[in-house]
């Protein structure tokens, strides 16, 4: 990943926490016809060491994947589109161009393949406790028939990684100023049903410690 030293972070209890939080990604393997990506759930460790996972048995990814190479797990959390327009400094010079602000993160490591159904109905149970945690009704996947559950555990392959590498880029203006800052800020808020606009400017604010000073847009 190509990270800019003010962009850049490091700490892998707040990357871990990130990934949780974005909750999907993609796995990226190589193999014979170059580079295969699926979009997963995928569930980190408690220590950030390792990440597991599932692809469906007819996804061939599975079968491809040169597990001599490291594979590459991707999470993208909110960004968005920022405009000069919001910047004051471009009325003061001009010297201002588009960007996008992103949170994101990537690990490296090496994949095992798992075709054992204990292995996989730990794997889909802990991923599902994980998610529906915090939830008023939580599902187990022990609400299901089990008959159906060991139909669905055999149309899966599971997949854990062993993690060598965890890093992660937030850009978040910090090569602003200050005005420019709350300007990217007050026009992400604008952006009315922009979701992940309203994500970022939320991200923004707190990367700059002014979370409570710059209102929402009216």
């Amino acid at each position: 990943m190509y990270t800019p030293g003010h962009f850049r972070v490091d700490d892998p209890r707040v990357l871990a926490d990130a990934a949780r939080r974005i909750g999907a990604g993609h796995l990226i393997t190589v193999g014979p016809d170059g580079a295969a990506a699926s979009f997963v759930p995928l569930l980190v460790s408690d220590d950030a060491t390792a990440v597991s996972g599932h692809l469906a048995r007819a996804n061939p990814q599975w079968r491809t994947a040169d597990t001599s190479v490291p594979v590459l797990l991707t999470w993208v959390g909110p960004h968005s589109y920022v405009s000069p327009g919001w910047y004051p400094s471009k009325t003061e010079h001009g010297k201002v161009v588009p960007t996008w602000d992103y949170i994101a993160v990537e690990a490296r490591g090496t994949v095992t393949f798992h075709a054992e159904d204990d292995w996989k109905r730990a794997q889909v149970s802990a991923l599902t406790d994980s998610h529906e945690t915090g939830l008023d009704t939580p599902w187990s996947v022990a609400d299901a028939p089990e008959e159906y559950v060991d139909g669905m555990v055999r149309a899966i392959v599971g997949f854990d990684v062993e993690v060598t590498s965890l890093e992660g880029a937030w850009k978040l203006s910090q090569n602003r100023s200050d005005k420019d800052i709350d300007g990217v800020v007050a026009g992400l808020r604008a952006r009315t049903g922009d979701g992940q606009a309203a994500a970022v400017a939320d991200s923004i604010a707190v990367a700059a410690g002014r979370a409570a000073t710059v209102p929402p847009a009216s």
